[in-house]
C-alpha cells in the first residue's frame, strides 16, 4: 500500500507540471481489514513495529486527502492477482480470458 500511496503521489506531482486537473482523493482499494485498520489508527502496537515507517507514509497521505481506503473483497480482487501472486494454470488461464489477453506464440493465436 505505501508504495501505490507513493506513486499516487508522484502522479499527482506530474499532472501538476503539466496543468492537468487532479480531483482529491485517489480511492486505493484493500481486501486486508487489518491494514486498513492500521493506516487509520494514530496508535501502534508491538505488533506493527516492522511497518511503522510505511504505516507513517500511507496515514500522513490518508489525513492530507491524497488517498481514500476502501474495502473490496477478495473475490473481486482475483483479477489483478496475475500481476501479484503465482496462480495455478487454471486460474491463470481464467484470468487471461477475463482480461482478454492472447498467446501471441500459439500457432493458433487462439489465446490461453
Amino acid at each position: 500500500m505505501t508504495i501505490v500511496t507513493c506513486e499516487i503521489q508522484w502522479l499527482t506531482y506530474l499532472l501538476q507540471d503539466f496543468k492537468v486537473p487532479f480531483e482529491h482523493p485517489s480511492l486505493l482499494y484493500c481486501d486486508n481489514d487489518s491494514t486498513r485498520y492500521i493506516a487509520a489508527n494514530p496508535v501502534f502496537h508491538e505488533r506493527t513495529k516492522h511497518i511503522e515507517i510505511d504505516c507513517h507514509v500511507v496515514r500522513e497521505k490518508l489525513n492530507k486527502g491524497l488517498i481514500h481506503l476502501l474495502l473490496i473483497s477478495t473475490t473481486e480482487q482475483m483479477v489483478v492477482d496475475i500481476y501479484t501472486k503465482a496462480l495455478s494454470p487454471h486460474s491463470f488461464k481464467n484470468i487471461c480470458s477475463k482480461l482478454g489477453f492472447i498467446n501471441i506464440c500459439s500457432p493458433a493465436c487462439g489465446g490461453y
